[in-house]
């Protein structure tokens, strides 16, 4: 029976990290080279409307994500002493540096450009787009680490 609930926690964590490392994935294939190169008016509409979408998902998925990771790294703590509990483990630790990272840095940059005025953009316009291409080159390293790691996890991990 532990095997089965063990099986369902790593196949949902796998599926949820790998939703969230395509994110990472598009923003180093595509996204942060195309956020780097609009104009200012049309980073300030991007960015105000895409935040608006992920604002408004992501305090939802975000929590299952972690609380997924969380428990696959608690299943597997009876296997202490196998690389599959360390990989998931640095993977539990790599979501949460994702949210620690995201609360203190991404934030404040999205509520900042939420108030502006899209008809009379402050002068700045080119500085914040590019804290928030550097913000998210790290949280692109974060979501991307976080799946290899719970891929490894999975691939390791011996049936006891």
């Amino acid at each position: 029976m532990n095997e089965k609930w063990i099986g369902l926690s790593l196949g949902l964590t796998t599926l949820l990290s790998g939703f969230s490392g395509g994110i990472g994935f598009f923003t180093a294939m595509g996204g942060n080279p195309a956020l780097a190169s609009l104009s200012d008016r049309g980073f300030a509409e991007y960015w105000q409307h895409i935040d608006s979408f992920m604002g408004a998902r992501m305090p939802v998925f975000g929590p299952i994500l972690l609380l997924s990771v969380l428990v696959s790294t608690i299943l597997l703590f009876s296997e202490w002493r196998t690389a599959s509990f360390w990989l998931m483990l640095s993977a539990f630790l790599a979501v949460m540096g994702d949210v620690v990272f995201t609360l203190n840095v991404n934030h404040p940059l999205n509520q900042l450009i939420q108030g502006w005025d899209l008809n009379n953009l402050p002068a700045n316009v080119e500085e914040i787009k590019m804290k928030v291409v550097k913000a998210f080159n790290v949280r692109m390293l974060l979501m991307m680490g976080a799946f290899v790691l719970v891929v490894f996890a999975v691939w390791t991990r011996k049936k006891i």
